[in-house]
């Protein structure tokens, strides 16, 4: 008799409207009324969203995933929703609409538990019949041993029946290594869960820990990790965390459960490579209980470093029970290169760019450019290198040095394969900071999210925030941080509280992050800039000079200056403008940093010159422009307007 779970699952009620997402029903007055399975989609969508914004271009992606559609298909779907429930748009009970944005769900919601799911036939032909008319791909129900390939399981009841005993042996075989993950599995019922309610089980890939001595590869388990991350979050069931979020535990010797809880995450995967033994173990762990739903040695050869990578993505897969629909399949399946070597090179520059030295970058430039000799076809290996260009930024280099470098090399790699995000997304970059093609960033944006749905990063925030859709950027911030909690460089969130005058969540966000590297001048730069917004001018004063100190004088001294400025300490304002002079002898310093001193001293005309000087050499910030404190005096002069309006920014 096939052992069978049981979950309650949730309902969704609001006026007379009943939501049943387990039976894909929709009752209004007691009375089931039809819906088409794309348009319960959109509706189960905003109810989980309920209350904020819903963009057009997140629906799209999120119903539609790589379908190519306009916003005309969204728009018939809304119609239909409107006409089942009986809400008017324009004076909307249920589904308002934000023109040109997108949706808001408005209603009240309750949620109660609903009848309980145990895979009996009506409940399995439904699922079918939402595959075959939706993006949606459900779980398989827990019926039977799992078979090793990650396809769609499609519920037959006499599947294993017409199997034939050779056939059995095989899949018992294969099903050996899964066995004890499929038992909790059945147990816990969450893939019951999974199926009806789109829960989606997050997971995060730790730095596989590499037991050879010598020979350069410190990089390997590094980069084994970040390939496997990449790979397995082509899955929808799957919320992955990002390589960056997970850096921090490199080297730890924390316990896979304890890095899971910090993590936020429900299952831990950790690995051992051995590579001159070609030997790798890897472990999944589920977080709330520390069970260990997989341990198994994997012997591969490392002339194939592709083989390893597939082989162990679809056996995590297959412990976690994660189908993938075809889309999924052909992306997590897809090489930019065929070249074990040239794919090496690029997982070396890889490792090293994300180390954040100048010394590193330029080790990764060389790497990115190895990996092109040995396969000039390789796009991705021309996005890498473009960002890598783009970072030499945070070293003191000209925009005019790098930026022609990263463009060339960001139109060789959408020549070779259109398809790739990541050069999207920079170009979008360059198009907003450098060029300020805002139109032309926003398309590259979503052509990024339309190949990657699940790209986040903090870029588009300030996208967003230059063209003041204030709400958005914060949206974006927050999903960047929550994806990246451990990310210690990055000040983007901090900013942005500076800028909207949040002023102790700017604290918050920045002494937490010196805690966990103090050594980072852009950490006290932002620091000091709150501090003297508070008026602790005295803290702010020794931030400022930390971050001179660290940086070598990169970061922290316009700030100095501005400071002084405005305290009446005129000679030593003056004093720091003539170290920015000195400082523009070693390294690029932006127009922008002299801008702010004389801003402080109250010398307009120079301040607004600088500003001018900073947008032709492309060192002008944009968000900066609109909502840095220190320029809110400057942003009174009419001359400053004619200046931001003949640049594209309009106040």
């Amino acid at each position: 008799m096939t052992e069978q779970s049981t979950v309650f699952l949730p309902i969704f009620l609001f006026d007379d409207v009943r939501v049943e997402p387990q039976t894909f029903k929709i009752l209004k007055a007691g009375s089931a009324v039809p819906l088409e399975p794309k348009a319960f989609n959109v509706l189960l969508f905003l109810i989980e969203n309920r209350g904020r914004l819903i963009e057009k271009g997140e629906l799209l992606d999120a119903i539609w995933k790589e379908t190519n559609v306009t916003e005309n298909a969204l728009t018939r779907e809304i119609t239909k929703l409107r006409k089942t429930l009986g809400d008017d748009p324009k004076a909307a009970k249920y589904i308002q609409t934000v023109h040109t944005r997108g949706y808001r769900f408005i209603a009240e919601v309750e949620v109660k538990n609903g009848q309980a799911a145990n895979g009996n036939g009506e409940k399995k032909a439904l699922v079918a019949e939402e595959r075959e008319n939706s993006s949606v791909v459900a779980m398989p129900a827990v019926t039977a041993s799992p078979i090793a390939d990650p396809k769609v399981i499609e519920p037959q009841h006499g599947l294993w029946r017409s199997l034939s005993p050779r056939a059995l042996a095989l899949i018992g075989g294969l099903s050996v290594l899964f066995i004890g993950a499929m038992f909790l599995w059945k147990i816990s019922g969450e893939t019951k869960r999974a199926e009806t309610t789109g829960v989606v089980n997050s997971l995060a890939v730790l730095p596989f820990k590499s037991l050879s001595t010598g020979g350069g590869e410190e990089y390997l388990g590094v980069e084994i990790a970040d390939a496997l991350i990449t790979k397995l979050s082509h899955s929808t069931w799957l919320a992955v965390r990002p390589t960056t979020s997970v850096m921090n535990y490199a080297d730890s010797t924390k316990n896979p459960v304890d890095i899971g809880r910090a993590l936020k995450v429900d299952y831990v995967l950790s690995g051992k490579i051995q590579r001159p033994d070609n030997h790798v173990t890897v472990q999944l762990v589920r977080v709330h209980d520390g069970a260990s739903l997989q341990t198994a040695t994997f012997d591969e050869k490392f002339t194939d470093i592709f083989q390893l990578e597939d082989s162990l993505s679809i056996k995590v897969l297959n412990a976690l029970l994660v189908t993938l629909d075809h889309e999924e399949q052909m992306r997590m399946r897809k090489r930019f290169t065929e070249n074990p070597q040239a794919y090496e090179a690029f997982l070396k520059a890889h490792y090293f760019m994300n180390k954040a030295t100048r010394e590193d970058n330029d080790k990764a430039l060389e790497y990115f450019q190895q990996a092109i000799t040995l396969d000039p076809k390789y796009a991705m290996a021309y996005a890498g290198l473009a960002d890598g260009y783009h970072r030499l930024e945070r070293y003191g280099v000209h925009p005019a040095e790098f930026v022609p470098k990263s463009r060339a090399a960001l139109i060789k790699a959408l020549e070779l394969d259109e398809t790739v995000a990541y050069a999207h997304s920079i170009l979008g970059r360059m198009a907003y900071q450098y060029d300020w093609d805002f139109p032309r960033a926003d398309r590259e944006y979503k052509r990024a999210r339309q190949l990657q749905p699940t790209l986040v990063h903090q870029w588009y925030a300030s996208y967003l925030l230059a063209l003041n859709r204030v709400p958005e950027a914060e949206i974006e911030y927050k999903k960047f941080t929550d994806l990246l909690p451990f990310l210690p460089a990055n000040v983007a969130f901090a900013q942005y509280f500076y800028f909207m005058r949040q002023y102790d969540r700017a604290v918050d966000i920045v002494r937490k992050k010196i805690e966990m590297n103090p050594s980072l001048p852009a950490l006290h730069q932002m620091l000091g800039l709150v501090y003297e917004q508070q008026g602790r001018a005295d803290e702010a004063m020794a931030e400022f000079q930390k971050a001179i100190e660290l940086s070598q004088g990169n970061y922290g001294l316009g700030s100095l200056g501005h400071l002084h400025a405005t305290l009446g300490r005129g000679s030593e304002a003056q004093k720091v403008l003539q170290s920015l002079v000195q400082q523009s002898k070693r390294a690029y310093v932006s127009p922008y940093e002299t801008a702010l001193v004389y801003a402080g001293l109250g010398q307009k005309d120079k301040a607004l010159e600088s500003l001018q000087k900073a947008y032709a050499e492309r060192s002008l910030s944009a968000p900066s422009l609109r909502f840095d404190p220190r320029l809110t005096d400057l942003r009174k002069e009419p001359s400053f307007h004619d200046f931001a309006r003949s640049i594209g920014l309009a106040f």
